[in-house]
C-alpha cells in the first residue's frame, strides 16, 4: 500500500469495491487525511459507480463520446486546482412558476425553461413520452461571446447520484431520452466554467 499512491484510477478500483476488504480499510483511512480535493474526488467516484450499478444508459455516438472524454477530462483537471474554474448558479429567466426551490415544467406533456449566465445561457425543453411517462430532455447551450462554441459537458444528478452524462455538438445541443420525472441538478461544465442549474422537478 505504501507504494501506491491515491491516483484517480486506485480510488477507481476502491470506489467499484475491486479491492480486497483490508486494503479499501487502508484507503479509507488515508482518505481521512487526504485533501479536500482527494476526498471530494473519491466521494464523486463511489456516488458514480453505485449509480451505474442501478442506471442503464445508452452509449453517446461516437463523436459525441469523443467529445464527452475531452469535456470531462477538462473537468478533472479543474477539480485538481481550486480557482481555475469560474463556478456559477443559473438563474431561471423564462419557463416554469418561477418556484425558488423547484421548477416544474410548463403543461402535462413538456416544456421549456431558459437559464441565464454571465457566461452563457441554457434552454431546456421538456417533452413526455406518451408511452411510458418517462422524459426526453434536451436542449442548447448559448455563449455570451461571439467565439466558437466550446464542447460542454452536461450532467444530470439526483441528490449526489448521476443519472446521466453527454456532451454538446458543435451547435452546443445535448439530449438525454427516458429520465424519470422527479427533481434534478443540471451540471454544465466546459475547461473554463462550471453552471449548476439547481434542483428543477420535471414532468411533475
Amino acid at each position: 500500500m505504501s507504494e501506491r499512491e491515491l491516483n484517480p484510477e486506485y480510488l477507481a478500483d476502491w470506489a467499484e469495491g475491486r479491492l480486497p476488504e483490508e486494503e479499501a480499510r487502508t484507503i479509507e483511512e488515508r482518505l481521512e487525511g487526504a485533501d479536500e480535493a482527494t476526498r471530494a474526488d473519491a466521494g464523486w467516484l463511489r456516488a458514480f459507480f453505485q449509480a451505474t450499478r442501478d442506471v442503464v444508459l445508452d452509449d453517446p455516438p461516437a463523436g459525441q463520446r469523443a467529445e464527452l472524454a475531452k469535456a470531462f477530462e477538462a473537468y478533472a483537471r479543474g477539480r485538481r486546482q481550486p480557482g481555475s474554474l469560474k463556478r456559477l448558479t443559473a438563474t431561471l429567466s423564462f419557463g416554469g412558476r418561477l418556484q425558488p426551490a423547484a421548477v416544474r415544467s410548463a403543461g402535462g406533456a413538456g416544456g421549456q425553461l431558459i437559464y441565464t449566465t454571465e457566461t452563457a445561457d441554457i434552454a431546456l425543453n421538456v417533452r413526455r413520452r406518451p408511452e411510458n411517462g418517462m422524459l426526453n430532455l434536451d436542449g442548447q447551450i448559448f455563449p455570451n461571446d461571439d467565439e466558437e462554441p466550446e464542447a460542454f459537458g452536461v450532467q444530470i444528478l439526483r441528490g449526489t447520484e448521476e443519472v446521466g452524462t453527454t456532451a454538446t455538438d458543435e451547435l452546443g445541443e445535448f439530449a438525454f431520452e427516458s429520465v424519470p420525472p422527479g427533481e434534478y441538478q443540471i451540471l454544465v461544465s466546459s475547461e473554463q466554467v462550471e453552471i449548476l442549474i439547481s434542483p428543477v422537478e420535471l414532468g411533475a
